[in-house]
This record gives structure tokens, C-alpha cells and sequence, in this order.
């Protein structure tokens, strides 16, 4: 069996990493209609910083300094004073004149497809009251709730969404180097939380059994090696997050 019918037959969901990152400049609008122009992927995956005037923008550093040919601090900035700058030329000539997005730009895009979209709010214990202009915004766009996955390592945060009674999916982070040798408290964040989203390294069988034991599903992060792509949906995990997920399936 191909690993294009094993992805697709299991219905594994493929998630683009900050858009089709491999080729293009991150979380950038060549990225992200790249992405939406894929068969294969299921969710876009973006990030989320807030500017000193409550800007929503789709960044993953909390500077600008690696994707942008600038120097300068997200949470200090305006969007006006960050839009300044350009968000392509890093990744080569070709993709010079790319601006810095706003959580708006990618709602406004995403509703002209039939993708869903995985929203990570990085650092959010930094950002005052993100979580109220975050679901107000996503309220009041016309994308379907059931669309809409948010996730955060912050695991207070997404408990916090959860009390508010957020319609969205949400999701806890998982990463290498805090649960290399303790697996996550899975029955604390099923109650939450309905997917965890890990680094590919720790997840195994007995990984993705402990958590869909307590409903919760698992996706991989951030697998680009086609031969870890196997051994991955061995486990029975339900999604793989990719800078190109389009060769995840060939």
C-alpha cells in the first residue's frame, strides 16, 4: 500500500506548517494560497503574536528579526511600524515584497476554500486580554466555528478558552525536550482539550493509545522526512504537520 492511499484510506489528516513553508517564506500570503491550492492538505496552519495596538499578526518569533529584513520587537511595535518591513526576501529574491498578515487577512482568504484552520497563539501569557480579542474576531468573521482549531504549549490558556466556552476545537502542544521521558498528564487535558498536537520524537504507540484511551486526538509535528512518515501512521495517530505536506503523501 502506497503511503498516499495509507494517509488518505486512514483519513489522517495533513496539516500545512505555517503554510507550505518548505518552498515559500513562512506564514506569508504566497505561503498560505500555496497551501490552499493543495488537494492533499486538510488545515492551515498559522501563528499569532499581538502588537502594542492590539494587532493580531501572523508571525511565529516574537520578533521580526529571521523572517523580515528588520530588527524589532513584536509587542512594542504597531502594525503600522512592523508593516514597514518586508517578510519574503529572506527566502530569496523572488518572494521579495511579502507584508506582514493579520488575523483578519487569513480568515478573509480561508473562507474561499474548503480548508480548516489551526490557529497557535505563541506566548500568550505575554499578550493582555489576547484571548478576548482573539474569539471576538473569530466570532465575528463568518468562517465555520467547527473549522477553527486553536492551540498553545500554554496549557492554562487553552483552559482558559474552555471556560469561556469557546465553539472551537482546542488543542495542547507537546514538545520534545519537557516530555521526553514523562508523557503529558492526558487525562487532565482531555478535560480541556480535544486533540494534542506532539513532536513526532516522542510520540510511539503507547503515546497515541494513552491519549485516545481519554478522546483525545494526536497530530505529529513537524515531519518533512518521508521515511518517519510510516512508522508515524503505525501508531494510528490521525494527523501529520508538515512544511510540505504534499510529499508526505508521495
Amino acid at each position: 500500500m502506497s503511503e498516499e492511499q495509507t494517509i488518505q484510506d486512514k483519513n489522517i489528516k495533513l496539516v500545512a506548517h505555517r503554510g507550505l513553508s518548505d518552498e515559500f517564506p513562512e506564514n506569508t500570503l504566497i505561503a498560505f494560497k500555496a497551501a490552499l491550492n493543495s488537494e492533499f492538505v486538510d488545515f492551515l496552519e498559522i501563528d499569532l503574536h499581538k502588537t502594542i495596538d492590539d494587532q493580531l499578526v501572523v508571525i511565529h518569533d516574537s520578533t521580526i528579526d529571521r523572517t523580515a529584513n528588520g530588527s524589532a520587537k513584536v509587542k512594542t511595535n504597531t502594525l503600522g511600524e512592523l508593516q514597514q518591513y518586508d517578510y519574503g526576501y529572506w527566502k530569496g529574491i523572488k518572494y521579495a515584497n511579502q507584508k506582514l498578515l493579520i488575523l483578519d487577512d487569513v480568515l478573509a482568504l480561508i473562507a474561499q476554500s474548503s480548508k480548516s484552520l489551526m490557529i497557535e497563539v505563541k506566548q500568550p501569557h505575554r499578550y493582555l486580554d489576547i484571548e478576548n480579542i482573539l474569539i471576538n474576531k473569530l466570532k465575528k468573521s463568518e468562517f465555520p466555528n467547527e473549522k477553527i482549531a486553536i492551540q498553545s504549549f500554554n496549557q492554562k490558556f487553552i483552559k482558559t478558552l474552555y471556560d469561556m466556552g469557546v465553539p472551537f476545537q482546542l488543542g495542547v502542544l507537546i514538545d520534545r525536550k519537557k516530555h521526553w521521558y514523562k508523557k503529558p498528564r492526558f487525562k487532565k487535558i482531555s478535560r480541556y482539550a480535544s486533540f494534542v498536537n506532539a513532536h513526532h520524537s516522542v510520540i510511539s504507540k503507547h503515546f497515541v493509545k494513552k491519549a485516545h484511551h481519554h478522546h483525545l486526538k494526536v497530530y505529529a509535528y513537524t515531519v518533512n522526512d518521508t521515511k518517519k512518515v510510516d512508522k508515524l501512521l503505525s501508531y494510528g495517530l490521525d494527523g501529520i504537520v508538515s512544511d510540505n505536506p504534499n510529499a508526505m503523501i508521495h
